[in-house]
């Protein structure tokens, strides 16, 4: 499943004994520390002011309990762990065999899609280090045994091509530096058929001040409905189902399947 993010190897990565993993194709080595995988250690720092305040230590010690469900309030009006189940629900994780949250911060959606599917292997998948420590430790209950963490970037996913149910990716697209790419990257992975479930950020016509004024500070970033669903379809993906409330914007989007060859004669 997981392929080398440097020789994109197909064979695997495997064990040396001494707490890595190591690609059989070119060596590159790396390593499993506090309970996820590093494929990019030798990336450092980040891109945007939101990024890096969402790896500051304070915030993301308020994270949970303050800073995601105010954030989230601000720009639905509604509650961030109520909708955290609907929108799990939306994609019924029980029929899945693989699911992949996306920029999955402390682990919330992560957890709450292993719960509703025990039998369904649930990757979190993040770039900042301090978030996926925390994930790490709020997923040590027996339930969460179907929850594996990897650390890498969302503009080049370790993952062959067809290899998710499902992508969920919750209150972060709109932070992408390169949002283009992550979407491609996004149908990429997921299977003919897969589901890529999604809240983000969108505007109306009139852009509010504060939220232009979030985007020029912080890179918060947000998309307009047309032009995102413009780019789903583009890359394959028909919206089946969709809500919005203020800001906020949550969609269930299937990856279409190929076309049959027309029948010879």
């Amino acid at each position: 499943m997981v392929r080398c993010p440097a020789c994109r190897a197909r064979d695997g990565l495997i064990g040396n004994g001494g707490g890595r993993l190591k690609c059989p194709g070119c060596a590159t080595e790396y390593p499993v520390d506090r309970g996820y995988l590093d494929l990019c250690p030798d990336l450092t720092g980040t891109s945007t002011p939101i990024q890096k305040l969402c790896q500051f230590p304070p915030m993301i010690a308020i994270y949970d309990s303050v800073w995601r469900p105010f954030g989230y309030f601000v720009t639905s009006s509604r509650s961030f762990p109520k909708d955290m189940e609907r929108i799990t629900a939306m994609m019924a994780p029980a029929r899945h065999e693989r699911v992949l949250d996306l920029a999955c911060g402390p682990g919330n959606f992560t957890r709450s899609i292993a719960r509703r599917g025990p039998d369904t292997v649930v990757v979190g998948f993040d770039l900042a280090p301090e978030m996926l420590s925390r994930a790490v430790n709020l997923s040590r209950a027996p339930e969460y045994g179907n929850v594996r963490y990897l650390r890498g970037s969302a503009l080049d996913l370790p993952f062959d091509a067809g290899t998710f149910d499902a992508v969920v990716c919750c209150a972060a697209l709109q932070l992408f530096t390169d949002r283009d790419r992550a979407l491609s990257e996004i149908a990429r992975v997921l299977k003919p058929g897969g589901e890529f479930v999604c809240q983000t950020v969108i505007t109306p016509h009139r852009t509010p001040m504060w939220l232009r004024m979030a985007d020029r500070l912080l890179r918060f970033g947000y998309f307009r409905r047309d032009d995102l669903r413009s780019q789903l379809d583009g890359l394959g993906m028909e919206i089946r189902d969709e809500e919005s409330s203020r800001l906020s914007y949550i969609f269930v989007a299937a990856k279409r399947e190929p076309e049959s060859a027309p029948a010879a004669g």
